[in-house]
């Protein structure tokens, strides 16, 4: 009879205070051991452990931890449930190869490395991302082992509808299909499998018609002229949007971390959060007014009033976690601005990058200097923005054809 126990290693992993956690397999008093993908102190162990807690509660993660050890103990219990089955030798030997050799070919697995490195990396967005779409893959699946070969053209099929039911748009389902597309990629590139093992040779990926919404510059001039109390948060959500328009379609999360140091005898200078690069630019006129509103502090000092400078920003989680609660701020403040300003569309921050893209490629008939002025990384990536806005192009082109004169 096999039985299936979670241990630490008997070395600390180098250069750390930790123990990796091991799956350790038992047959007829032999064992096999197997490397997981979590390290937790030794006061964080709790070596008898009931109902799978066995990382302790004092682990910032020992919720998750557990769930992923007690999914590893029961995927150890399949294996050795198949080998029985199938009436082969069942040794603590023979239970480790087939877990590797399955867990190397498990999509989710690889997957979850992924998602792993990310957060380790500080890429809060797409570890986000990446973990949602591994729920909703297991949430579907109805299992936490995927191997490589089962995601084929009839899975992914069944998958979009699946999500179709669950209420998802075309393109939200087109960026989860694109992001399982990047795994495959990733598992040929490491040689997981091989490139014909690729559903994606067949299996197109569908998207919606995607419509940038953004405002003209009436539209603009009318949520820059309202009178708002000054002493409220309306009234700097309405500046910071109108900054951002004139800062070139500056994205939400710049904005707010915006300091009086990257800004220097009318020149603004930074470092795009998203991307990473430094992009600098003239401020237009309009923006020094809205800037000549507020009081100059010091240099570390945030523009606009939301970041709260009590809270450790250093820290790259916390960080993320603050910009997205008062990006949700902002975008509910500035549904108020819009209703005040009689404006029917739906008004979010990212508004301001599209409209400010929109009004300069009616002004301009130099791409190459537009795509430098949004930051974009290539000209490319400039043509694919803008041509999400070419549906109104067509729609005002038809307009003036069929309705001129009457």
């Amino acid at each position: 009879m096999a039985s299936f126990k979670i241990e630490l290693n008997n070395r600390p992993e180098k250069n750390t205070t930790n123990y990796s956690l091991l799956l350790r397999i038992t047959v007829n008093r032999k064992h096999a051991r197997i490397k997981l993908l979590y390290s937790v102190k030794t006061t964080q162990f709790n070596p008898n452990a009931k109902n799978s807690n066995f990382v302790r509660a004092n682990h910032l993660n020992h919720k998750k931890i557990n769930t992923y050890l007690e999914e590893r103990i029961n995927k150890a219990k399949s294996i050795c449930e198949r080998l029985e089955s199938e009436g082969k030798l069942i040794t603590a030997k023979t239970i480790k190869e087939n877990y590797n050799s399955t867990n190397s070919k498990d999509f989710l697995a690889y997957m979850q490395k992924h998602i792993d490195s990310l957060k380790s990396n500080n890429k809060f967005g797409s570890y986000k991302k990446y973990s949602a779409i591994m729920n909703s893959i297991k949430s579907f699946h109805k299992s936490d082992i995927l191997l490589f070969q089962e995601v084929d053209r009839a899975f992914l099929k069944k998958y979009e509808e699946h999500l179709l039911k669950d209420g998802k748009v075309q393109n939200t389902i087109a960026g989860y299909t694109n992001k399982i597309r990047a795994t495959f990629n990733r598992a040929i590139e490491d040689g997981i499998i091989s490139p014909a093992d690729n559903p994606f040779l067949s299996y197109k990926i569908k998207h919606g018609v995607v419509n940038k919404e953004r405002l003209d510059i009436n539209q603009i001039a009318l949520i820059e002229n309202l009178d708002l109390p000054t002493e409220q948060k309306i009234h700097h959500a309405r500046n910071a949007f109108i900054f951002a328009f004139y800062a070139a379609g500056m994205r939400v999360s710049d904005v707010l971390m915006l300091k009086w140091k990257s800004i220097n005898n009318g020149k603004l200078s930074y470092v795009m959060i998203k991307t990473k690069k430094s992009h600098s630019l003239t401020l237009p006129k309009q923006a020094m007014v809205i800037l000549d509103q507020y009081e100059k502090g010091e240099p570390d000092d945030f523009v606009f009033p939301f970041m709260n400078n009590r809270v450790n920003l250093n820290n790259p989680e916390i960080l993320h976690g603050q910009i997205g609660s008062k990006t949700a701020l902002v975008n509910k403040l500035l549904k108020e601005i819009a209703t005040k300003a009689e404006i029917d569309t739906n008004v979010t921050f990212h508004i301001a990058r599209h409209s400010f893209a929109d009004y300069a490629r009616k002004n301009s008939d130099n791409l190459y200097n537009l795509s430098k002025t949004l930051g974009h990384s290539s000209l490319n990536v400039t043509q694919q923005y803008l041509a999400a806005f070419d549906q109104k192009a067509v729609d005002d082109t038809l307009n003036t054809i069929f309705n001129h004169g009457t």
